[in-house]
């Protein structure tokens, strides 16, 4: 199904891909086999999408987002409840979730992006852009922010976590603000970076000069890495 002008679609399950170049207002829950949307869309529910979905327009969502394939958002994106994607996640526009993000694959975030809730994924998360995060980020491979041309920023901290940051690999972090605490193999602390809670390492640390520690960084084995996650402020 193909829309390119404007309309106003009732709630309810399309056995089709929907692909949206208009102004669209959906009315209650939908479900579909794709999405896309290049003009403007407003879904006053929750939308499931048994495919792969993408943004490049103007995408206002009331509920959760439930997406079996890979998601790609390069235009303006608001979810006021969830997002799920069972494959990839990649957002190069602008992203706003009003709970959390939980991904089976990848997480690559090079735009800008707020989330309410915990990120979570099953693989790698990139964020190379600016982002907000009031939870706590959990993935395999961790890497937020990255090397400016100029050491001098508009803000202090591109980055900022509210939570925690949990690596079952490594953790490399440049001018990141974290709250909680951070746990990872490998971790690095780069340029412009803050942590208040407690660093946890199980094989490598490096610091550079203008990062801020406030408490010294621990070294523990791989597996009491696992019981110091109780101990820690809870902000799963």
């Amino acid at each position: 199904m193909k829309i390119s002008g404007s309309g106003k679609l009732s709630g309810g399950k399309i056995e089709d891909e929907l692909h949206i170049s208009g102004l669209v207002r959906i009315v209650g829950d939908f479900e579909c086999n794709a999405f896309s949307s290049s003009g403007s869309t407003r879904v006053g529910g929750n939308l499931n999408v048994h495919g792969d979905a993408r943004n490049s327009g103007f995408f206002r969502l009331t509920g959760f987002l439930n997406i079996e394939g890979d998601a790609i958002f390069s235009g303006s994106t608001s979810v006021g409840g969830e997002i799920f994607v069972k494959k990839d996640l990649i957002n190069s526009g602008s992203l706003r979730a009003g709970n959390k993000i939980e991904v089976h694959q990848d997480i690559n975030f090079s735009g800008s992006s707020r989330v309410q809730g915990n990120i979570i994924s099953r693989k790698d998360i990139v964020i190379s852009g600016s982002s907000t995060v009031q939870g706590s980020i959990t993935g395999n491979d961790i890497s937020i922010g990255r090397e400016r041309l100029s050491s001098k920023s508009i803000y202090k901290h591109p980055n900022k976590v509210y939570g925690n940051i949990i690596a079952r690999q490594d953790v490399n972090l440049i001018g990141t603000f974290v709250e909680g605490d951070v746990r990872g193999y490998d971790v690095n602390i780069g340029r412009g970076t803050e942590v208040l809670g407690i660093v946890y390492y199980i094989n490598d640390i490096q610091v550079h000069e203008k990062a801020i520690l406030a408490h010294k960084a621990v070294k523990v084995k791989i597996e009491n890495l696992e019981k110091n996650k109780e101990k820690s402020k809870n902000y799963q």
